[in-house]
């Protein structure tokens, strides 16, 4: 597997069955074992493919930050917010449940817990964020055919040059959006991606500039050169789709196969 996994649990047995458990599903752990050290991990970091939480932090030391205060951290970080998380508590009342509805968190699991359920979480988590990736992947692409167009419908020169300019800017947030993804799951056609992204992302920006920089009318005709330009690595975009779905259906797989095994140890 290609995912990353910050485990926020302080040291004991409960720590080394987690890391167990995960090191044959080849996910990549980093662990916080306490509040202080997760704070600065969060602060300090890009935000991991699952957080993995346990409620029953130790307070200790001068400073005391527990689950509840790293939860509101990560809801105050952007890039934060949206990263699925994985609860584990001891505490059975309701009002641990109604919290973790309100922060992102994707399940919440009372301890003692029974492995097989832990993975099954785990990968359903992990479900989540991909599909929610696709969707993000194939909405920029839409996104951008609709930009591109929508430029032949503008009568102002001015406007169109000015348009132009932010599709530009559009191509490349979109480009290192998918690269940077492609980076921290290893792809394994990333520099091959890449040169295509800065061949595609050249040559537009190489014609946008000459259309921007000359006096002659913005025709049609150059605006599908544009859109062809841009929609020219459509293939290696459908590799790079093709591989997320693989991802996705070896989750569904795993996910299925682990319900069955749940039910059948019951």
């Amino acid at each position: 597997m290609h995912f990353t996994t910050l485990l926020i649990e302080p040291p004991g047995t409960d720590s080394q069955l987690i890391n167990l458990m995960l090191a044959p599903e080849k996910f990549h752990v980093k662990t916080a074992e306490c509040g202080p050290a997760a704070w600065n991990l969060i602060l300090e970091n890009d935000p991991p493919d699952l957080v993995i939480i346990d409620t029953d932090l130790p307070l200790a030391g001068n400073v005391r930050i527990g689950a509840a205060q790293l939860l509101d951290l990560m809801s105050e970080r952007l890039r934060w917010r949206n990263a699925p998380k994985l609860m584990l508590t001891s505490d059975d009342s309701a009002a641990i449940f109604q919290q973790s509805n309100k922060k992102s968190v994707c399940a919440a699991i009372l301890k003692p817990y029974d492995p097989r359920r832990f993975i099954h979480e785990v990968y359903c988590c992990i479900r989540k964020q991909l599909d929610a990736h696709i969707k993000e992947v194939n909405r920029q692409h839409i996104e951008l055919g609709t930009e591109i167009k929508s430029v032949a419908k503008l009568y102002n020169q001015n406007a169109i040059k000015g348009r132009l300019k932010e599709i530009l800017n559009s191509l490349e947030r979109h480009f290192e959006f998918e690269e940077e993804f492609m980076l921290q799951h290893y792809y394994p056609d990333l520099k091959a991606h890449q040169k295509g992204h800065r061949r595609l992302f050249d040559n537009a920006k190489e014609l946008i500039d000459e259309l921007c920089r000359s006096d002659q009318v913005i025709t049609g005709a150059k605006i599908d050169q544009i859109i062809d330009n841009v929609f020219d690595g459509v293939d290696d975009d459908k590799k790079y789709i093709a591989f997320l779905y693989d991802l996705l259906e070896s989750l569904t797989s795993h996910i299925t196969t682990g319900n069955t095994a749940v039910c059948a140890g019951k």
